[in-house]
């Protein structure tokens, strides 16, 4: 199998079940009486204190009981190159999902946020344990990628509409979607 089609398999496999445990959550949580924003805020420290400080955590601990410990050194582990890349792109995924779930917790409802934060940490952790496995299973944890730039592409949907219905949702939506268009174009087509 090759490695594009190995990281879609993991992918594929895995968006439907994180569909159906977000789901799951959200459905059986009790109504949430809190502050849309102080929760927001709650649920973003509980998320980032469980998906990005154990990463952060990996690579400061490898570093310190290893040759390693000089990043100039070039005596990086495998383990310590996979840790840094899942925490490069935690740090990158948190930028989405943060914004994202401050909307949902907005414009949704607190236990839509609640779900997100819960889903998001666990495809944070499926992320790393995939990418340890091997570089493509990663694709096992791309849900939460999915997740962050769904939910806020949501929020900035309902803002747009909030500012001038579908008008404002095409020209906050439409351009990420024509920029998207033109990077799977450019990207299909090989290297010169």
């Amino acid at each position: 199998m090759n490695q594009r089609a190995q990281i879609r398999l993991a992918a594929g496999a895995s968006l439907p079940v994180a569909l159906a445990v977000w789901y799951v959550v959200r459905t059986a949580l009790p109504p949430i009486a809190a502050e849309p924003m102080l929760f927001a805020l709650q649920l973003t420290g509980a998320a980032l204190f469980l998906a990005f400080l154990p990463v952060i955590e990996a690579v400061a601990h490898e570093r310190l009981m290893s040759p390693a410990i000089d990043p100039l050194a070039g005596k990086d582990s495998k383990r310590l190159i996979v840790n840094q890349r899942v925490l490069q792109n935690t740090l990158e995924q948190s930028l989405v999902f943060m914004p994202g779930l401050f909307l949902v917790a907005h414009y949704a409802d607190l236990r839509a946020a609640a779900a997100c934060a819960f889903l998001w940490v666990i495809g944070r952790w499926t992320f790393w344990i995939g990418y340890h496995i091997g570089p493509m299973w990663r694709g096992l944890g791309v849900f939460s990628l999915v997740l962050g730039l769904a939910m806020l592409c949501y929020g900035v949907g309902c803002f747009g509409y909030e500012l001038a219905g579908w008008t404002g949702v095409a020209a906050l939506i439409g351009p990420f979607i024509a920029i998207e268009t033109y990077l799977f174009a450019v990207l299909r087509r090989p290297p010169e």
